[in-house]
């Protein structure tokens, strides 16, 4: 059994292998980063190329030939700004789309179930949870999957598969390449923004976007941002080879911000965006826990999910696909403001139909989508009611794109900036600003004690929450362990010990394959009542490094006595777990072994 003296004294025999190990991980030439953010940067360029034109070929078979419904698209993406219907007007269009949701929940369920729900958040969780591993199949069946999704009509975007298709991509080639975690993670983070700069045609905005995602409250990985944006920009690059370079919405010349009386209209719309956005994450996660609670093959939900969308869409066709045509004619305009009302909560409930039923897609084009007409019948109502206001329905339409994403995904800084590439409409920075911020600092309000507190559920709050860290922070983490003052370096959060534990993956020590844990004792242990002298003596080398008791921290020796439900901070490795299975329960090595007992029976 270790004391706390042998805890200082293997933190300073480890000190020479923990500079060699960050060495490791941080010391590959930066030329070498530079290339493969190059190279993500081409693939996701093609990659979301690749894609559209999937999502093009489905819809034109889908949702277009077999329905007969064609929506508006965007003059500068080749489309014209009216819809169309077939022979059968709009009763085949609940047929189509639960066709689709049919095609696209076998081939996920199948063949990669991680593949399902919106893409974005699943390279999230790979960033913090999986080292940036993402399986290699995941690409390919997201692309197929996504684009019959969109293409029979679901309501989903482009850039959240087009991300993880390319954030994939970069973690498959990682994989070949042999590189380390780290470099890993940078290129998934790389392939987002590269997939987000090419769908959305915001190299910036994009780059920002991959930093900012990862984490619920205002941080940045901060030390990716040089090659986030060096992928947003040959991806903006080669997209631009084919789709030319302007923005994919369209203002009129003039709109602009002129008034600053109109600033007090701006903050209504942040306001109402900010509450919208702590309602979205609710009904969208509510829905996906109707789905999970429904006793029907996991391979038919995106089926039902799809039906009840299409019956939505016999009175409301607009809510289907991406919606970039009704939003291009909201900020012309073009709109009623009874339509625009009604569009902004209906289309939050057939994303939610689309994607949390288990389908595959986007919730980036949806939420813009929602924002838009949000911000649009702001200005149309205000206009109403009091004509002398004189508000732009255009620069509205766009200031409310961009806030309500900003609450409801908690990414106001990238959002600012994607919203004014998407649009061009920089002239409308000032308002945008204070709008984003309101919105956001509403919906963080609203939803700090809410379950479902954002609309990426893979985000932790800050640095100090994710797994990536928890090696950076361990040495302090010991120390403050023990009680004794330290000096945090200038690159490190301050990291609350609780937090670091709350998270179950283990945090590596060493290159032997030991790691630290927290087990619990259970109320009915046998380990209750006894001295670790008399529980571990023989049993190998654990060590206790501390004991979380009544929130506070113990530092064990041979003589301190266990209480039901204390929480044992462990240095252990995996093989070494199962000397102590009947003694202490490590949650994350137990699904590890559990996973290994349901293989070998499979395999026999």
């Amino acid at each position: 059994m270790h004391t706390p003296k042998s805890i200082e004294a293997i933190l300073i025999q480890s000190k020479h292998g923990y500079r060699n190990l960050k060495q490791k991980v941080y010391g590959m030439s930066s030329t070498k980063l530079v290339f493969y953010s190059v190279l993500i940067g081409v693939v996701g360029g093609l990659a979301a190329q690749f894609f559209s034109e999937c999502v093009h070929l489905a819809n034109k078979y889908l949702l277009t030939g077999l329905a007969g419904y064609s929506a508006p698209g965007l003059p500068r993406e080749g489309g014209v700004l009216r819809e169309t219907f077939g022979q059968y007007g709009r009763w085949l269009i609940p047929v189509v789309t639960t066709l689709g949701g049919l095609i696209s929940g076998w081939l996920v369920y199948t063949f990669a179930p991680e593949a399902e729900g919106h893409g974005t958040d699943g390279a999230v969780k790979a960033y913090h949870q999986n080292g940036g591993r993402i399986r290699g199949r995941v690409p390919l069946v997201k692309t197929i999957a996504s684009a019959i999704t969109i293409g029979s009509g679901g309501a989903a975007g482009r850039e959240g598969p087009t991300a993880q298709i390319t954030a994939g991509v970069g973690s498959v080639l990682a994989g070949w390449l042999g590189l380390d975690d780290r470099t890993r993670r940078l290129m998934v983070l790389a392939g987002i923004a590269a997939g987000l700069s090419a769908i959305f045609r915001s190299p910036l905005g994009a780059a920002l976007f991959a930093i900012e995602i990862l984490y619920s409250e205002m941080e940045f990985e901060a030390r990716m941002l040089v090659y986030t944006v060096i992928a947003a920009v040959v991806a903006y690059a080669v997209n631009g080879a084919f789709m030319g370079w302007e923005p994919i919405f369209s203002l009129p010349e003039s709109t602009a911000f002129h008034d600053p009386i109109h600033l007090l209209w701006y903050s209504v719309l942040g306001i109402i965006a900010g509450i919208m956005g702590a309602i979205i994450p609710t009904v969208f996660y509510r829905t996906r826990d109707f789905f999970h609670n429904l006793k029907i093959p996991v391979k038919l939900k995106p089926a039902l999910g799809g039906l009840l969308l299409g019956l939505m869409a016999l009175a409301l066709p607009q809510i289907l696909g991406g919606g970039y045509g009704w939003m291009q004619l909201a900020i012309e305009g073009k709109l009623a403001i009874g339509m625009l009302a009604i569009l902004s909560v209906a289309k939050i409930i057939a994303l939610s139909f689309t994607i949390s039923s288990g389908g595959s897609g986007g919730v980036f084009a949806p939420t813009l989508f929602s924002g838009t007409m949000l911000g649009a019948f702001v200005a149309t109502a205000a206009n109403t009611l009091f004509p002398s206001t004189d508000l732009s329905v255009a620069a509205f339409s766009v200031v409310g794109m961009a806030a309500f994403f900003a609450g409801a995904a908690r990414v106001p800084m990238a959002t600012l900036l994607m919203v004014s590439e998407m649009t061009g409409g920089y002239k409308l920075m000032v308002p945008t600003m204070l709008t984003v911020v309101l919105s956001y600092m509403i919906q963080s309000w609203l939803t700090r004690n809410a379950k479902y507190s954002t609309l990426y559920q893979a985000q932790v709050k800050n640095r100090s929450q994710s797994p990536v860290h928890h090696t950076e922070y361990l040495k302090t983490a010991l120390k403050i362990v023990k009680g004794t003052k330290t000096k945090l370096s200038d690159d490190l959060t301050p990291i609350n010990m609780k937090d670091l534990l709350r998270v179950g993956m283990p945090v590596t020590l060493d290159d032997n394959g030991r790691s630290v844990f927290m087990g619990v004792v259970r109320k009915a242990s046998p380990l209750v009542g006894k001295s670790l002298k008399e529980i571990f003596q023989g049993k190998g080398h654990l060590l206790v490094m501390s004991i979380l008791r009544s929130g506070k921290f113990l530092i064990p020796d041979g003589d301190t006595v266990l209480e039901p439900w204390d929480r044992l901070v462990v240095v252990i490795s995996r093989e070494e777990y199962d000397n102590y299975r009947d003694m202490i329960r490590i949650p994350y090595l137990e699904s590890l072994h559990f996973a290994g007992e349901q293989r070998k029976k499979m395999e026999k």
